[in-house]
């Protein structure tokens, strides 16, 4: 009984904040006055009258009862009018209401999915930040298959992240940008941050990176690494603080943060503050022009696989031997002729062979940077 009548209460109260409520109270006064004025004026039963009163508000108007006395008719011209505008009114407000209602219902599915899709997150990365640099990130998580959660308080950017993160929406922007063609890109473009996301299956966060709930919602427990990708230092520096506090009061002490800067004076706090890593975009992207211009050749080859044309080519990846039984006791030279695989540094006590010796035997202990084709299997 206690669930019908909460189940009652809660219908009644959507109509009450609707306009429905307005539209029938409307409607049932404009029965009831009908159908009494054609009682009084022609001097019908109440079943006649009502009849009349309904087929004139539907404008059906069979014709088989109408007004005989003069009054009447008067009466039937300007309730007519006046059926037939508040009739209008009713039909458009309960579509709207019936429209709103499953935009409602879309969206909290969205929002359970979305929910549960976090709740599933596990050795994910968490992108705090999604400007330029921050959208650069999560496309190449994307990209590498890795899980990860966004974080951003702007929808503007968290929405042009997700876009860029979609394979066939950068495919077309960049056929837009380079062909200086026209493209159609409305399919992506006019859907919601939340619509994008189910389609990419991605995981976000509308809200403040610096909040230490959104740090908790998207599973700093369980994370594998924290990325301070937020244009201000300080609010960098912010995220390293709790993420670092937050992971260890949590029991997940192995959690890697790495933080951006543009300015090198906060280069020490953030060391200082707990992150692993600290890197200034700026200056990677200055050296990386300069190579472009300098040895367009290389250029051209760094972009084959790193760049934003690179589908269906190699990948830079790094390879525990140990995670790979099978590559034990081969040598760099049988890696290379037997898996195509270009080994081109071997990390080994600590120190890092580049190029490595040909005639190099790996060993468990042993981790690769390669240049890794999409489609090799280990």
């Amino acid at each position: 009984m206690t669930i019908l009548i909460n189940f009652f209460r809660r219908i009644a109260r959507r109509i009450g904040d609707s306009d429905v409520w307005v539209v029938s109270s409307l409607i049932i006064a404009l029965v009831f006055t009908g159908a009494l004025a054609y009682m009084r004026l022609e001097g019908w039963s109440f079943l006649d009258a009502l009849y009349a009163t309904v087929i004139t508000i539907s404008t059906v108007g069979y014709g088989d009862l109408s007004p005989q006395t003069p009054q009447g008719r008067i009466f039937a011209i300007f309730f007519t009018f006046i059926a037939i505008g508040i009739g209008g009114y009713a039909i458009s407000a309960l579509a709207a209401n019936l429209i709103e209602n499953r935009a409602e219902r879309r969206a909290n599915y969205l929002r359970r999915r979305r929910m549960d899709r976090i709740d599933l997150l596990n050795d994910h990365y968490i992108v705090c930040g999604a400007d330029l640099v921050g959208l650069r990130i999560a496309e190449e998580f994307y990209l590498a298959n890795q899980p990860f959660i966004i974080i951003e308080e702007d929808e503007e950017k968290l929405k042009r992240a997700l876009l860029f993160s979609h394979p066939d929406y950068l495919k077309r922007k960049l056929k837009s940008v380079f062909e200086i063609e026209e493209v159609d890109l409305s399919e992506y473009e006019d859907r919601t941050v939340a619509e994008l996301a189910d389609m990419l299956d991605a995981a976000y966060i509308l809200d403040c990176p610096t909040k230490d709930t959104s740090l908790v919602r998207a599973g700093i427990e369980r994370a594998q690494g924290v990325l301070a990708a937020l244009p201000d230092e300080r609010d960098n520096l912010s995220v390293v603080v709790s993420a670092r506090a937050l992971a260890k009061r949590r029991g997940n002490e192995t959690v890697r943060i790495m933080a951006r800067i543009d300015n090198t004076a906060f280069m020490s706090k953030l060391y200082l503050a707990g992150a692993d890593y600290v890197r200034n975009p700026s200056v990677t992207s200055g050296q990386e022009m300069a190579i472009h211009m300098l040895n367009p050749e290389l250029g051209n080859w760094w972009y084959s696989f790193s760049g934003v044309h690179r589908e269906g080519s190699p990948s830079m990846q790094q390879l525990a031997v140990k995670a790979h039984p099978s590559l034990v006791g081969q040598s760099v030279t049988q890696l290379h002729q037997t898996k195509n695989i270009l080994t081109m540094a071997v990390k080994r006590d600590g120190k890092f062979l580049s190029p490595p010796p040909a005639d190099l035997t790996l060993t468990d202990t042993d981790v690769l940077i390669t240049l890794l084709p999409f489609d090799v299997t280990l």
